[in-house]
């Protein structure tokens, strides 16, 4: 009888031990020496608290889905300050569709990237510090102007990247404490119109392109610093040059390619931007010269057909189909009326017919 027990309470450690090494997670084979690559699991602030088992100089988590997901509930629901502890408060977090949609952000991450979820809330306390240089929030659909809101608190930042967001308008305020800024990237989203004089001045690179934006107000000498700035898929059809240069008078890319100005005035826009020897699309980026179905090269500038006024070409084009046109009816016409005369109509059949008609 004791010999069972003694079995029966092996097997219940064993089986306890194993559960507790399954639920443990561990960096996956091939991570890097202070990176950590985890495969994404279930967790819930209000359900469970997960085990980590890593080495001690890691200091940033990368989470990967793994290739097969067959449970709904294998997601990260929240960055929040428990599970920061249980990963020994790495400075840089990689979680990318992993849909999150609550973030508690530490006070000691610099590196920060969540691209790709489902982000609602960002919570930052006002009453302490933040080291975070680098925020990537690309393509959460679900964050508003209020969500963001607490980004303002971020004053270390340096990189920001909130493009892709549907985002309608960005809220007052925001950037006023951001004097560490150089890099913004808040394209892609629904503005119909931005200030620009509300974003920080020490912007190095600003890319504001794939909204609906219709023109521009540029503050002068807003962006000292500013060196690349993109324009490019919006709904522009002008641009004030002399003051866009004023404004960013370091400027050495302006992308303005695929808006709707007409070719005229992107010709003196273009001159003007040659003689300020600064850049109109990135030579590097072959993709940034590639033109729509609807929209022609000029000057390795894609702009819409619509704005190419009419060649001597399409002109005579125009005119061969008119003619061409006229040359058919004037056939038909004039067939109708050989025909009539070799062939003309029995009267007394029509008046047959008439009578028919009259009597029905």
């Amino acid at each position: 009888m004791k010999s069972f027990a003694r079995l029966a309470l092996f097997l219940v450690t064993c089986g306890a031990a194993a559960r507790a090494e399954y639920s443990t997670h561990r960096c996956v084979g091939g991570s890097e020496a202070f990176v950590c690559t985890i495969v994404i699991f279930g967790y819930n602030p209000e359900k469970n608290i997960p085990q980590f088992h890593l080495p001690k100089d890691v200091k940033a988590i990368r989470f990967v889905r793994s290739f097969y997901i067959t449970r709904t509930d294998e997601c990260i629901s929240a960055y929040d300050a428990l599970l920061h502890k249980q990963l020994n408060s790495p400075v840089a977090i990689e979680a990318r569709y992993v849909f999150m949609h609550t973030i508690e952000m530490p006070s000691n991450v610099e590196y920060a990237d969540f691209t790709d979820n489902l982000i609602q809330t960002i919570g930052a306390p006002s009453n302490q510090s933040y080291a975070l240089r680098y925020l990537n929030l690309n393509e959460n659909h679900k964050i508003d102007a209020s969500s963001i809101v607490n980004i303002s608190r971020f004053v270390n930042l340096e990189t920001l990247y909130i493009a892709d967001c549907s985002l309608e308008q960005i809220p007052s305020g925001i950037f006023d404490k951001l004097t560490r800024l150089t890099r913004l990237f808040i394209g892609g989203n629904d503005f119909t119109q931005l200030d620009l004089s509300m974003l920080p001045s020490s912007l190095s690179v600003l890319n504001l392109d794939n909204s609906y934006i219709r023109s521009f107000s540029f503050p002068s000498n807003h962006f000292p610093a500013l060196e690349h700035l993109n324009f490019e898929f919006n709904k522009l059809r002008d641009v004030d040059i002399e003051a866009l240069l004023a404004m960013a008078p370091k400027l050495k890319l302006f992308a303005l390619g695929h808006n709707e100005i007409k070719r005229a005035r992107v010709e003196e826009i273009l001159g003007e931007l040659d003689r300020r020897n600064v850049a109109y699309y990135n030579t590097e980026l072959p993709s940034d010269s590639e033109c729509q179905p609807d929209e022609r090269k000029f000057r390795g500038l894609c702009i819409p057909e619509s704005s190419f006024p009419l060649e001597v070409g399409d002109w005579i084009e125009i005119v061969l189909l008119v003619a061409l046109a006229v040359s058919v009816l004037l056939g038909v016409v004039i067939g109708g009326m050989k025909l009539w005369a070799k062939y003309p109509p029995s009267w007394e059949f029509v008046n047959y017919f008439n009578r028919r008609v009259e009597s029905s």
